[in-house]
């Protein structure tokens, strides 16, 4: 299945680290807003905390989307991935989406020539074994972007011109593929109300092209797909307030004082 599965709609809770084990505190938060033509139609708050030697990523996505009676009802998925501090190699992928009435949930576990992919949905479950790609492995679950992000972050000054990617896609049939980074130059923008210079990729698959913006850091700022008029776009922090310049009045006598 394609990476753009993302981009349609499909069908636990994050797993909390034990409490043996030292969070540090949060090292990024944030939240992307989901454009469909232009038009707001979901949220995905997202954080990163450092946990011993792993990196924990938890996010929550919400959106109204139809039910299978023709109502309009809140989807909410929320999602934890551990990955290698060192290299973001994959450890555990979970996530649980609760619609409709009813719980699913995906997970991933690798292993070291084989991973198990498990789904539950509400008191029934099952679990297949794939064939594991050689190197580092990426999950892609349906409307979550946070997976993106952690592509960027992993790649950021680590390839010259193109790097080849595996995935494994969650989805009604889980499967594995590859897809290609290449970076596409770089773009001036206005971020937080200072200049930065952005990272420009693509993320090209079998079946679908995505355009991404990253920072000097890695972090994705701005996901596009042109096919589908999809946009994904990153809070931008708060610009800082401007230095007012004191009256002139105030100015003297505070010099005045000064002097005296």
């Amino acid at each position: 299945m394609s990476a753009a599965a993302l981009l349609v709609t499909a069908p636990a809770h994050a797993q909390a680290p034990p409490d043996s084990v030292v969070v540090q505190l949060a090292y990024d938060v944030g939240r992307f807003v989901v454009l469909d033509h232009g038009q707001p139609v979901a949220t995905e708050r997202f954080q990163y905390d450092r946990v011993a030697d792993s990196i924990q990523v938890t996010a929550t996505i919400q959106r109204r989307m139809r039910a299978a009676d023709g109502s309009t009802k809140t989807f909410d998925k929320q999602i934890s991935l551990i990955v290698d501090a060192f290299d973001y190699s994959l450890r555990r992928y979970t996530s649980n989406t609760k619609f409709d009435g009813h719980l699913s949930v995906k997970g991933v576990v690798p292993g070291d020539t084989v991973m198990t992919i498990f789904t539950e949905k509400d008191d029934s479950g099952s679990a297949d074994r794939l064939t594991q790609p050689p190197g580092r492995l990426f999950v892609m679950d349906p409307l979550v972007f946070s997976l993106f992000d952690i592509v960027c972050r992993n790649v950021h000054g680590h390839i010259l011109k193109s790097r080849p990617i595996s995935l494994v896609t969650l989805g009604q049939t889980s499967a594995t593929s590859e897809a290609t980074v290449t970076i596409a130059g770089n773009d001036t923008i206005q971020w937080g109300g200072k200049r930065m210079i952005a990272q420009r990729y693509t993320i090209t698959d079998a079946a679908s092209t995505f355009l991404v913006w990253t920072s000097p850091k890695g972090e994705m700022l701005r996901l596009e797909h042109s096919a589908s008029g999809l946009v994904v776009q990153r809070d931008e922090p708060e610009a800082p307030a401007p230095i007012r310049a004191m009256p002139a009045r105030k100015r003297a006598t505070k010099h005045a004082i000064k002097r005296g």
